[in-house]
């Protein structure tokens, strides 16, 4: 995927949690420079930290920068990241 923004965008978070247990994983992709560095927020409840899985694997471009991204985030090992497939996320369901 790429996640690409206007020059001059208003920097955006890679997510923040609208329930206490979201899960969003960004897997390959290409990330502008409109990406913060700390990529995750809570959504002003430190709760979420616990709960909300957020996960990356193998961004790439000036946003992405997995030494500056919120602790409680994951960047997935190889084996971790082929968990997440099509076929799992949508258990055969064809949009």
């Amino acid at each position: 995927c790429r996640l690409t923004a206007s020059d001059g965008a208003q920097k955006v978070y890679l997510g923040r949690p609208w329930r206490a247990h979201a899960r969003t994983v960004y897997l390959y992709c290409e990330l502008g420079a409109h990406i913060l560095p700390k990529g995750w927020d809570n959504w002003s409840s430190a709760g979420n930290e616990k709960t909300a899985f957020y996960a990356e694997y193998q961004s790439t471009g000036p946003g992405a920068a997995p030494d500056q991204r919120v602790a409680w985030s994951h960047q997935l090992t190889k084996k971790e990241a082929k968990r997440y497939t099509l076929e799992r996320i949508f258990r055969g369901w064809q949009p």
